[in-house]
């Protein structure tokens, strides 16, 4: 009797940083490892990098396809379209569509929206899709038939907040889509040593008991993370509460725009209070050692995990209440520390407002620890996982084989190969019918190797085969010559045969002329006036 095995599912991640792990590369890999529990996983990665070689420590087999993006998805740009496109005329695409189909996995979970490929490969090929969204798209003119087009091909589309989702609900997507927000694993953090790792970590960055440290953490630092926003505000704390101290993480992928908001620290002289640390691979030794955690992104997060982490930790959270933050805050209960996008001066106030009570800041943290594993923990997540995964069941979807491109040619898909039908009867007559046809782009079918024909024309053998390679050999221009001989040899014979039937019809005519002066000039006796006269002689 065969051991069971788990249906095959690969995860596309877009990025694959080769320093740091991204936010979208964490949920990736959670999301990965939570899903092993039900599938043989593969993660597909655009190259070597750490969440890579983090996927094979842990057993998962990861394989690198240097495939490329369609940041307009996320923009919300006019030439979308194009991009994808482009993407598509590529030697990756084609080399996607033969790996899918020699793999022919039970799903593909493409986990951004900003990776279209995959999705569109998967799809044309018969695979069940999940496209994973993971950011706010930017809503533009655009972003409606962007989501329609992300629709169309998925089978499901997973968001991690509602505001992520918004835009699938305008086109029409909405019975796809799921909802299923990140989570944690308890007993990666460590817990048990957080209060060793917070006694360490601020003894090596200067901090007293006494000092409260305020953070600031992003993967990468930019314009849109709000770090100018974070200086402002704790410059104004700063000045409120001198005891404070301030700690950055995050590595400055814009040096100039880092450089000038320390220079705020500087300009102000307390850049003493300020302290900087590039990357740190292990957050249980980070968030242990703050006191409160600013999270000032300007632009919508998809979800915002660093504030989830911030109170998983038991830290109070200042954010902006803009996409997924906003609802983090009022899924715990934190909404008076959500503060309108943008407004540094309410960041500064919140802030100022918790560093004023110190004694209530951590029954603030634990409070929101508690809700955050309610609303967030282990638990919901995979109650949520199992009730999606559950409704989807792609292992049991059927898979469609017939294919066609813009031509009129039907195929059938036989493993990685295509084999084309040779006619309409053909087709009609293999039992098949024509509304079980997908329509695929044509860079789906030049991507595969092309099987014989199936069909009366494949099937016969012997005389039109060898005519057929006659002809090939003979070249076009040859083989019209031999038809045009051959008709030539046709009307010859036609005319030869309409000639002769002239002459026949002819010679008929005379022999009749020629009885009718006889009978006359017998006086049309005939037979018996032959035999009277036959019997007078005899006489």
């Amino acid at each position: 009797m065969n051991a069971w095995r788990k249906p095959r599912l690969v995860v596309f991640a877009h990025l694959c940083n080769p320093d740091f792990v991204t936010g979208a590369e964490k949920l990736t890999a959670f999301m990965l490892r939570e899903l092993a529990a039900y599938y043989d996983c593969i993660l597909a990665v655009p190259g070597e990098g750490r969440i890579a070689a983090d996927a094979r420590a842990a057993g998962f087999r990861t394989v690198v396809l240097p495939l490329p993006l369609a940041v307009s998805f996320y923009l919300g740009l006019p030439h979308w379209q194009q991009e994808v496109l482009g993407g598509m005329a590529g030697e990756p695409f084609r080399q996607l569509v033969r790996w899918l189909a020699t793999e022919e996995p039970a799903a593909v979970v493409t986990a951004t929206c900003v990776h279209p490929l995959p999705a569109i490969a998967a799809r044309a090929l018969g695979i069940p899709v999940v496209w994973a969204v993971m950011e706010t798209m930017q809503e533009t003119a655009h972003t409606a038939h962007i989501a329609a087009f992300m629709g169309a091909h998925a089978d499901r589309i997973i968001g991690i907040s509602e505001s992520v989702l918004a835009p699938f609900k305008l086109a029409d997507t909405q019975a796809k889509s799921a909802l299923l927000p990140p989570s944690w694993d308890e007993r990666e953090l460590r817990p048990e040593e957080w209060p060793l790792n917070r006694e360490s970590m601020r003894r090596m960055l200067g901090v007293g008991d006494g000092q409260p440290l305020v953070g600031f953490i992003a993967s990468s630092i930019y314009a849109n993370k709000g770090f100018h926003h974070f200086m402002e505000a704790t410059l104004a704390a700063a000045a409120r509460h001198p005891e404070a101290r301030f700690l950055i993480v995050g590595n400055p992928v814009d040096q100039p725009y880092f450089d000038a908001g320390l220079g705020m620290a500087r300009e102000a002289g307390v850049i003493d209070r300020y302290r900087w640390i590039r990357y740190e691979s292990r957050i249980e030794r980070i968030y242990p050692a703050l006191d409160a955690l600013v999270v000032p992104s300007l632009a919508a997060e998809g979800f915002g995990l660093t504030a989830l982490e911030g109170m998983m930790f038991g830290k109070p959270v200042i954010s902006y209440a803009s996409g997924g933050l906003a609802e983090i805050h009022a899924a715990t209960g934190n909404t008076e520390r959500a503060v309108p996008p943008g407004d540094a001066g309410a960041l500064a106030a919140a802030l100022i407002g918790l560093l004023d009570h110190p004694d209530q800041m951590a029954g603030i943290g634990a409070r929101s620890r508690e809700a955050a594993i309610a609303a967030y923990g282990i638990d919901a997540y995979r109650a949520r996982l199992q009730a999606f995964l559950a409704a989807f069941r792609p292992e049991s979807m059927p898979r469609a084989a017939l294919i066609r491109g813009s031509g009129p040619a039907i195929y059938l898909r036989q493993g990685i190969a295509l084999r084309r039908f040779a006619s309409r009867a053909a087709f009609l007559a293999a039992g098949h019918r024509f509304e079980e046809v997908r329509q695929v782009p044509d860079e789906v079918i030049a991507a595969l190797p092309h099987g014989p024909a199936i069909g009366d024309g494949a099937s016969r053998g012997g005389r039109r085969r060898r005519r057929r390679v006659r002809r090939t050999r003979g070249g076009r221009r040859a083989g019209r010559g031999r038809r045009r001989l051959r008709s030539r040899r046709a009307r010859r014979l036609a005319r030869r045969g309409r000639r002769a039937a002239v002459r026949r019809r002819a010679s008929r005519r005379i022999a009749g002329a020629r009885r009718g002066r006889h009978r006359r000039a017998t006086g049309g006796r005939g037979r018996t006036a032959r035999r009277t006269r036959s019997l007078a002689r005899r006489h």
